[in-house]
């Protein structure tokens, strides 16, 4: 029984999201692409109607009349709070598919305050859904950060889950970023690399997902050893370009050997300067060596 929950449970979400990429679909149009009975499709568009996540929209005769109706996202009942988590502040969004409704950064210094924030906008706003994203290592409901070269756990998002009554999607900041631009560019096997003055978060996306591993550390590519201190530590430390450019150049070549990504997205928030002919001089020395 559980199997066959799942297995709803996923065909339903493959229809919100065919809809969310492509705006909207007729019935026959989500037949043919997502590879469902026609009786399943219909079944399932229905129980979403009901919980009125979509819509109606008209018409299309394209098809030659055969289920012609057109149907769209709801998108008044897909409020979002996005919430971006740093050391001592939240970068809040409120947000439809389309708009951003509200944007602000609030100050805390305490995780209760953070977490009255929190509440607060919850309450304020009457959103449907939330998104929480934080810098660190994410396990279930946990996660642990790697500041000034200290390792410090934190809870309070186990206390907001229960103190709201609202879906809440928990991750990693650089894997929410990625996941966004999966969705813009819908390419497999890509990797995501941040860096910042603080560190540095990566992530991997295959089959749709972003991977975890075991405990949650995969993509904290910034805790390896490099010369007796973590990347993170030498990035934090680093004093000229030409040092970074030998960090950069490591991570880059670790990613493609390790990995071997259809693309890698490259970020960079701090001082240092990406160069892109020492980069492509990195690639094409993995080039040679893999074809010689």
């Amino acid at each position: 029984m559980n199997a066959l929950k799942e297995t709803k449970k996923k065909h339903l979400l493959a229809i919100l999201k065919y809809l969310y990429l492509h705006n909207s679909s007729t019935m026959n149009e989500l037949v043919e692409n997502l590879q469902l009975s026609q009786p399943s499709i219909r079944n399932m568009v229905r129980i979403l109607q009901e919980k009125q996540l979509i819509q109606e929209i008209g018409n299309d005769f394209s098809s030659g009349g055969r289920c012609p109706t057109r149907f769209a996202l709801n998108e008044k009942n897909y409020l979002i709070l996005c919430l971006y988590i740093q050391v001592d502040k939240v970068i809040y969004q409120v947000r439809s598919f389309s708009e951003i409704k509200k944007e602000d950064t609030l100050f805390y210094q305490e995780e209760e305050e953070l977490k009255k924030i929190i509440r607060q906008l919850v309450d304020k706003n009457e959103v449907h859904c939330c998104q929480i994203a934080v810098e660190g290592i994410v396990y279930e409901d946990e996660y642990v950060t790697d500041h000034q070269n200290i390792l410090k756990k934190h809870h309070w998002v186990k206390d907001i889950k229960k103190e709201i009554d609202l879906p809440i999607q928990f991750q990693n900041d650089v894997k929410m970023i990625h996941q966004g631009c999966y969705f813009t560019y819908q390419q497999d096997a890509t990797y995501y690399l941040y860096i910042n003055e603080v560190g540095i978060g990566s992530s991997y996306f295959y089959k749709e997902e972003p991977l975890y591993g075991n405990t949650g550390i995969m993509g904290e590519i910034g805790l390896i050893s490099f010369k007796g201190k973590t990347i993170n530590q030498r990035i934090r430390e680093c004093q000229s370009q030409d040092e970074f450019n030998e960090l950069l150049g490591l991570l880059v070549s670790m990613i493609f050997t390790m990995l071997d990504p259809t693309r890698l997205e490259l970020s960079l928030d701090l001082k240092w300067n990406y160069e892109e002919k020492i980069i492509k001089n990195i690639l094409n020395k993995i080039d040679k060596n893999c074809l010689d």
